[in-house]
């Protein structure tokens, strides 16, 4: 039996093939706070795969402080994966990028060349929950001056922007993609979040969507949404763009 099956019963009407693009996932084990082992990475992208994404993009974390990622650390373990992936998971496509903090080591990398992906050069970026940092915006200025495509991951889960949307329209209209989290919109992060993902969505702030998925607990998440009605009308509307990068 499926492991759609062994949540829903039976396998849902709504999937997440009108996506087909995971742009936000730490699948690389061993890397950061997401999967452990080539086994749970494998365990995982399989559901994916069933639940309708076709091509995932891996992201883990490149950080000044806490994981100091670089192109060196990350090829080989994406490599493994993805010797692994096709051989056992078939019609799964996997990409490698990262997911840069805007923080005082970001401007290294950005001399070094980024790790992006997609089409246009995508470059997923993030900011602290605490507190922005202070030159984010000329950061993701430098690197629309690179000739890439600046993504910022999950800015409903910024609490310091929670009551104003001044500075993600300010974003949005300088031409930066915005990726809402998946399970921000399946009440994973709390139902505040939750709230405010959907309003993001609703006007029309928001351009990707992200599993962001780290281990079990996000795949549950992520995969339960398909029976809420609320993530299954946002789907069918078809109001993200995720299939149109690679």
């Amino acid at each position: 039996m499926s492991f759609l099956n062994n949540i829903f019963g039976t396998k849902p009407k709504t999937d997440f093939s009108v996506l087909q693009t995971d742009v936000h996932s730490h699948f690389l084990p061993g890397l950061d706070d997401g999967c452990k082992t080539f086994e749970e990475s494998i365990r995982l992208l399989k559901s994916m795969h069933e639940a309708g994404f076709r091509n995932i993009v891996c992201t883990p974390h490149i950080q000044a402080v806490h994981y100091q990622n670089s192109r060196e650390t990350i090829m080989p373990v994406f490599e493994q994966l993805q010797l692994l992936v096709e051989k056992e998971i078939p019609g799964l496509s996997l990409s490698v990028a990262a997911e840069y903090l805007l923080d005082d080591g970001f401007e290294k990398h950005l001399e070094n060349g980024l790790m992006t992906f997609g089409k246009e050069n995508y470059v997923l970026t993030e900011l602290s929950y605490f507190t922005p940092y202070p030159r984010y915006r000329n950061l993701l200025q430098q690197i629309q001056m690179k000739g890439f495509k600046p993504i910022l991951a999950h800015p409903e889960r910024y609490g310091y922007w929670a009551k104003h949307d001044e500075p993600i329209e300010e974003l949005h209209g300088a031409g930066i993609l915005l990726q809402v989290n998946i399970p921000s919109l399946t009440d994973y992060y709390g139902s505040t979040i939750r709230k405010r993902a959907f309003g993001l969505v609703e006007k029309g702030l928001v351009s990707l969507a992200g599993s962001d998925i780290h281990n079990a607990n996000y795949l549950n998440s992520v995969l339960g949404g398909l029976q809420q009605r609320s993530l299954s009308k946002i789907l069918e509307q078809n109001r993200f763009a995720n299939c149109e990068l690679m």
